[in-house]
């Protein structure tokens, strides 16, 4: 087929003739785009071009070809030139002809530019990369509007929100990334590296881009001696997700490559029936997280015993995860606490649980190159890179084990459920290491291996009977029995003098059960009033005590706090406690003191009894407003603790409660370091946004 005139006049896809004859100039359109960033701020100096699309795609011209028609060249004009924002990120093009072009921009220029920008403080979930998941449903919100469209389309402006793998015209260099496939969010499948496509029929109008920042998440963590309650979410949820089977269910890295780059929503670990969101802030793509590394002893080149934990890295931290009792072999490594003489890398003083240590040397030997990779990133990092430690239960005390080896880096340690695991003399040369030890009311595991004198009366007396002597211990722990009935068991075998006992190491955070005996009156036939005796009874009021409790999240060391701040931190504290009080209640190196001689072994699970509270506790400080149980709950507690003060009830029970109220009510200073940055801030809000109160059990 023979085109004569502009080959731009084609109008139709089927074309009758040989020849198409043009008449006269075609009309010409204009086209300008305006780039901004997700806070509307202008996207300036950017080097934009424009790509006409072909006049026929090759299967229209093969379909042609079929009805003996003329091949037909469907080769559009010459591109025009390319153009540069403005200082109010516009670009004009005028003379265009009427065909569909894909908008591209410099991808190493826009890569380097985008990183720049923060993220806006609402996400949208329609960016969401489609999900591979059958069962997973898609988020997508057709209704939903950024703050940028908003504004743009009420002024007659066409809105496009766009990744910057859908405006460039390469891919840009990513530092750090190996990967053969570019990140998936910021570069959609089906749709990076072609451009953005404005339709012919949208020419003459002005369109407004809106480009999703070249960002990652990562988690809120601070680093300071005070108790930080975003360390404690973040850190908690990170020792839940180092339960995850890697090996069967690459959980780990789905969180740290996946959902930390999914700029849609805030990272979150779904736990069933929990859904514990993060406390997430964005930063530039370059300082995202790196591939984390799992590591299991089971999977070794020599599989042996059954230590697990994960390592992963920022540009701003370094986490360390260590895996609790999830098998049998871990539960052996519990319960075979014999002491053993500390390590030299350890303090090389007092002694450590033998069975912590079998387990913690293991790895170290095994893994022993990439601890070393970690030591040497710290080391680069000049002091700027921070080193966290978590895990719950014996998770917990390998990261003990593990941040006493590490502790000339000043690493933050936040454990979970974790049991005893050095004696006296080795808590004490560990002081400089920070450690917030968090324990739910009565756990069991909290209390073993009991706090006696294990290294010399008990091993001397039974020999090589005392490990079997401290699982049968294990054993009736577990069954139930507290702290008091085993000291009353131990004076009685001879044990009481503590040379070098056990003890807990870290300050203390407590989820506690209150209770406040609240008397009432009923009604009921009693023999002894009215002289009616047993065969006549007459009618009286009987008084009972009926105990109403509620759950408390306390840190005790905040009262600390309290005393020695001074300004404006100090104006953020309702009232100071008092310090002997609180801490005979609160005794340091040592489970609290609490009411009543059972423990719980359930009271022990990280992602029932441990993350809800923190998770709640996060959402009630996000948001005050909130209606929530647990403000209810306490707010009747607090009103029964006034009504058995005014009713001359017990005063020792008024006074302790009164003390746990007002231990509560510090907390909102626990979010002090999150709320002094807007990108903290930011993260506060977005959680709100998206969490709900998560079921509490009371034991």
């Amino acid at each position: 087929m023979e085109i004569v005139g502009d080959n731009t006049c084609m109008t139709s896809i089927m074309p009758k003739g040989k020849v198409v004859y043009c008449r006269g100039e075609p009309r010409k359109y204009w086209l300008e785009l305006q780039f901004v960033d997700e806070k509307n701020k202008h996207v300036t100096g950017l080097k934009v071009t424009l790509e006409y699309h072909p006049l026929a795609t090759s299967e229209e011209v093969a379909h042609w070809g079929k009805f003996g028609y003329n091949p037909f060249n469907p080769t559009p004009p010459p591109n025009p030139p390319a153009g540069i924002t403005d200082s109010q990120g516009l670009v004009r093009f005028d003379d265009l002809y009427w065909i569909t072009v894909d908008v591209k921009a410099d991808a190493q220029q826009l890569a380097d530019e985008m990183e720049q920008r923060p993220l806006g403080l609402r996400r949208n979930p329609n960016s969401q990369p489609v999900s591979k998941n059958a069962f997973r449903p898609e988020t997508r919100d057709k209704n939903w509007r950024s703050d940028v469209q908003e504004i743009a389309e009420p002024a007659g402006y066409k809105h496009r929100y766009v990744t910057i793998g859908e405006l460039c015209d390469r891919l840009p260099h990513m530092e750090g990334w190996t990967d053969p496939q570019p990140p998936e969010f910021h570069f959609p499948a089906g749709r990076a590296l072609k451009g953005t496509e404005i339709s012919h029929e949208f020419l003459n109008k002005r369109h407004v881009i809106e480009i999703c920042p070249f960002r990652a998440w990562v988690l809120a963590l601070h680093d300071t001696t005070d108790y930080d309650l975003a360390n404690g979410l973040n850190l908690g949820i990170m020792a839940d997700l180092a339960y995850s089977a890697e090996a069967k269910n690459s959980a780990i890295d789905y969180f740290f490559r996946n959902k930390c780059q999914d700029l849609s929503v805030i990272p979150h670990f779904a736990e069933f029936p929990s859904f514990f969101h993060t406390l997430a802030v964005d930063v530039p793509f370059r300082e995202r997280y790196l591939a984390p590394v799992y590591l299991s002893t089971t999977e070794s080149e020599q599989p042996e015993g059954d230590t697990r934990l994960f390592i992963v890295e920022c540009g701003a931290h370094i986490i360390v995860a260590w895996c609790g009792t999830d098998s049998l072999l871990n539960g052996l490594t519990d319960l075979s606490f014999a002491p053993k003489k500390c390590l030299s890398e350890l303090g090389g003083v007092g002694n450590i649980h033998g069975g912590f240590l079998e387990a913690y040397k293991l790895a170290q030997q095994i893994f022993d190159p990439i601890f070393q990779r970690v030591k040497t990133s710290l080391n680069e990092g000049k002091g700027i890179k921070k080193l966290y430690i978590c895990g719950h239960s014996l998770g917990g005390a390998l990261a003990l084990t593990y941040a006493a080896e590490m502790k000339n880096s000043h690493p933050v340690l936040y454990t979970y459920g974790m049991p005893r695991t050095f004696t006296r003399t080795a808590v004490q040369a560990l002081d400089t290491v920070t450690h917030y030890r968090h324990v739910n009311d009565n756990d069991t595991v909290t209390q073993i291996p009991p706090d006696a004198d294990l290294d010399n009366r008990f091993y001397e007396k039974w020999g090589p009977l005392g490990d079997k002597l401290g699982f049968d211990w294990s054993l009736t722990t577990a069954a139930g029995l507290g702290v008091a009935v085993r000291d009353l068991a131990f004076q009685s075998a001879g044990v009481a003098g503590k040379k070098d006992p056990y003890w807990h190491h870290g300050k203390t955070v407590i989820f506690f059960q209150a209770q406040q005996c609240v008397m009432k009156s009923r009604h009921q036939n009693v023999p002894w009033i009215g002289g009616g005796g047993s065969d006549n009874p007459a009618p009286g009021v009987v008084y009972y005590c009926n105990e109403e409790s509620v759950k408390l999240f306390l840190v005790p060391s905040l009262n600390d706090e309290c005393l020695n701040a001074t300004g404006e931190h100090q104006a953020k504290f309702i009232g100071c406690l008092d310090v002997a009080s609180l801490r005979n209640t609160f005794p340091r190196n040592t489970n609290p003191s609490l009411d009543g001689l059972l423990s719980n072994p359930l009271s022990h699970s990280m992602a029932h009894r441990y993350l809800p509270y923190i998770h709640n506790q996060v959402l009630e400080l996000a948001n005050p407003d909130l209606p929530m149980s647990r403000k209810e709950k306490r707010a009747e507690f607090s009103q029964e603790i006034e009504k058995g003060a005014s009713a001359q009830g017990n005063q020792d029970e008024i006074q302790r409660n009164r003390e746990f109220i007002a231990l509560q009510d510090m907390l909102p200073v626990t979010l002090n370091r999150t709320r002094s940055e807007e990108t903290g801030k930011n993260a506060l809000i977005r959680f709100a946004a998206v969490t709900e109160e998560e079921i509490e059990f009371s034991k």
